[in-house]
């Protein structure tokens, strides 16, 4: 499937697209290689986008927009740090999942 309807599948119709998540087989590289590293890459790419081609209108001194350098460099932080913070969330998830309860087995006990 691709990364668009994917994407707009979960967001509408989030009940019906979660079981056939469900049944794909993936592991993190694939789950990366297809979707994380296109996702992550929009915030970083508003940002610098944001910040060197519009930039910030300032009272009393105009608009201020940042050198191509220093957009890129902010860029490339951006996006590592943000596909970091996705492994670190999933990392903290899959030790936690096993403390959860399923539904239905919390009116079992």
């Amino acid at each position: 499937m691709n990364l668009q309807s994917r994407v707009v599948n979960i967001l509408t119709k989030p009940n019906a697209e979660w079981p056939v998540i469900a049944n794909e087989p993936t592991g993190v590289a694939s789950l990366y290689k297809e979707y994380i590293v296109y996702l992550a890459a929009i915030p970083p790419v508003c940002a610098f986008i944001g910040m060197t081609v519009i930039g910030i209108s300032l009272p009393f001194f105009g608009t201020y927009r940042s050198s191509l350098a220093s957009g890129i460099s902010s860029l490339i932080v951006h996006y590592v740090l943000s596909l970091v913070g996705v492994f670190a969330a999933a990392f903290i998830v899959d030790k936690l999942a096993p403390t959860f309860n399923r539904a239905g087995e919390l009116s079992r006990h």
